[in-house]
This record gives C-alpha cells, structure tokens and sequence, in this order.
C-alpha cells in the first residue's frame, strides 16, 4: 500500500469514528486499509481479547474441506510467524499457496505495533483458532481483534509489491583517518590551539592601546584648542614647526644663543625681518601636551619686569618650541631661567593663598 492511500485511509477513518461514536470514551474502527483506535485507557502492549468482529462469505464451501483446512493452516501458520518476528515498526505479513483443486489461498495477518513478538503470536493464534468453530470451508473470512487482525481469500486482495521500509537514520560519517597519527600530530594540533587564542589576544590588546593612544590625543588637542578659542586676552600665537626651523636655519649651532636644563636656545629671524629667540624644550620632559599649553598659556598672562614677552608657541609632534621676542642686551638668563624661575614664584603664591582660605 503506497502512503497516500494509507494516510486518505486514516484521515476519512477519524471523521467516520467521530460521526458514528461521539462522545464515546474508546471506539474502534477496521477499514479495508487502515483501523484507527483511541481509548480513555492505556493501549500500548496489551491485547484486548474482549471485542472482536467476524466477517465471512460462504460462497458454496469447497469440495475438499480437509484439504483446504490443510493448506490454509499451514498458510496462516507462516504468516503469523512472519508477522509476530517482523519488527516494533511492522508486524504484518502477506502470502499465498496452492489449494485443491487449482485454488489459490491468500492471507493477510497482522499486530499492532507495539506488541511483543509473543503477544502478538497469542493474539494471532487465538484468531485462527475461532475459524474451526464458526467459518469451516468458507472462502473468505476476516476475524478483526483490537490488537490483531487475520484475512484470508480465494481472490488476492493486498497489493504484492512490498512496501518499502523506512530509510536508515543517517549517521554521521567517521572522520578521516589521519595519514601518520601519532604523538607528533597530538602535538602540533596542541600547539596551534594554544597559539591561536594568544595571538587573536595580542593583536585585540595591541589595537585596544593604539586606539586609546589615539583617542587620548585627538581629547587633549580638542581640549587645548578650546582653552585657546576661550582665551581671547591671551596676544601670542601657534607657530608651526617648519617656520621656526627656516627661521633658525633648521636650529644651527651658529644660531645658538646658549643651552640650559630646559633645553638650547636659538636666534632666529620671521619672513617679516622680526628678530626671535626660540627655546627648544629638551625631549627628555615627561610634560604632555594639555600641561605644556596651559603653562604657556599662563606665562602669556604673566608681565614682569624680569619676563622677556612671549611671542608664541609651537608644538607639533615631539617638539615643543617657546618663541620670546629677542632683546640683544637681555641676558641669556631671560631665556633659559626666567621663565622656569618666576613660574614656580607663582606657583608657591597659589599654594600659600590656598592655604590661607583653607586656615
């Protein structure tokens, strides 16, 4: 039987059973193609020897009833073992042999299921047995149990094509064998899980602090240009490096006013004929960006008497440059120590006003 004519079966077999026994706690019904069962009980694994049903058409009996009888014994008798030994998913078995007189007998025996292999044999030789008592010499004969059924004709009436049994799960296909297994392999597959993890790692922490790295100096550019725009007293300007090396004949020695801790000092004249004295800070200084130009912003404010005036600043990359206006009878210490000198007498008259409020 090809599935779709098993599944139209069970589908207009449940609308029937619902038609003709609503509201029934268990009902049963045997169609040429399926039987549909439901129950308020437990089904599975049990036979139910209570109800059954017997169908048969005696069509003038046969002449040699012992011999039918013989043959077709022996018939159902191969049939029920077939069935019983068939399986959890089918029990069910189909066949035919020679009777007398050029007679050809089929049958059809079948369980659910879920029975065991001897349950389903007791069921099946418990229907065969009901045929001496009711149905001797009939040609066809149907004896129906909830847990088993028995059919036999004269005129073949099943489908001799065999079903086809249900595909085979699919396993999953063994890997490869490797071609040299051995310690060697263990070992390099170990290496390279280990690696992997620490190299993804390095490259993730390497992108991180040159991220941050960036970000800290696109903050603190952001943040001296605002002090700058906000600043609007302060008269100085941002020089950009490559003039102040022009200016100083890319920072000669022959242009050198003096060198102090702080860094060297240079004589250097603007596009404009200005004489200048640009201070280049020694690469040493641990000072950042922020902290360089809120001191020069600072000494911009700043006027004493001893304080050369500061023209401007350059800071690019590395270099931090402080261009003075150049006086040639200033001494030297203007340039080198001035500066230093009279931001820490600042710095010492912030401290002490503070701490005077805080007294």
């Amino acid at each position: 039987m090809i599935l779709r004519a098993c599944m139209s079966c069970v589908t207009n077999s449940t609308l029937k059973l619902m038609q003709l026994c609503p509201n029934y706690k268990g009902a049963i019904g045997w169609y040429d193609l399926c039987t549909l069962r439901y129950s308020n009980q437990s089904l599975f694994g049990i036979v139910e020897g209570g109800l059954s049903m017997t169908a048969y058409i005696y069509s003038g009996g046969v002449s040699d009833v012992i011999q039918f009888n013989s043959v077709l014994r022996t018939l159902l008798d191969s049939l029920r073992s077939q069935a019983a030994s068939g399986g959890h998913l089918r029990k069910f078995a189909t066949g035919n042999m020679k009777g007398p007189h050029f007679l050809t007998i089929y049958g059809l025996l079948q369980c659910t299921p879920d029975l065991s292999d001897l349950l389903c044999n007791d069921c099946l030789d418990g229907a065969a047995g009901e045929i001496p008592r009711c149905c001797n010499g009939t040609t066809e004969l149907w004896i129906l149990k909830p847990s088993c059924a028995l059919r036999y004709d004269i005129k073949r009436f099943y489908d001799e094509t065999p079903a086809s049994a249900p595909p085979p799960l699919q396993l999953p296909s063994p890997p490869p064998p490797s071609a040299s297994p051995g310690k060697g392999d263990s070992t390099s597959r170990t290496g390279i899980i280990i690696v992997i993890p620490i190299t993804v790692s390095l490259i993730l922490i390497i992108s991180i602090s040159i991220y941050l790295r960036k970000r800290k100096h696109m903050n603190s550019k952001y943040k001296i240009d605002e002090t700058m725009d906000e600043d609007n007293n302060a008269q100085f300007l941002q020089y950009d490096f490559g003039t102040m090396r022009v200016a100083t004949s890319n920072f000669s020695d022959s242009n050198m006013l003096g060198k102090g801790g702080f860094g060297n000092v240079y004589k250097g004249r603007l596009s404009n004929g200005q004489e200048i004295a640009v201070k280049r800070l020694s690469m040493n200084s641990k000072q950042g960006d922020l902290e360089f130009k809120n001191e020069v912003l600072l000494m911009a404010k700043l006027q004493h008497k001893n304080l050369v005036r500061l023209l401007g600043f350059c800071l690019e990359g590395t270099e931090k440059l402080l261009i003075y206006e150049f006086l040639p009878n200033a001494s030297l210490d203007h340039f080198i120590f001035g500066t230093i000198s009279l931001l820490l007498q600042h710095s010492a008259y912030l401290y002490r006003l503070d701490s005077e409020l805080q007294a």
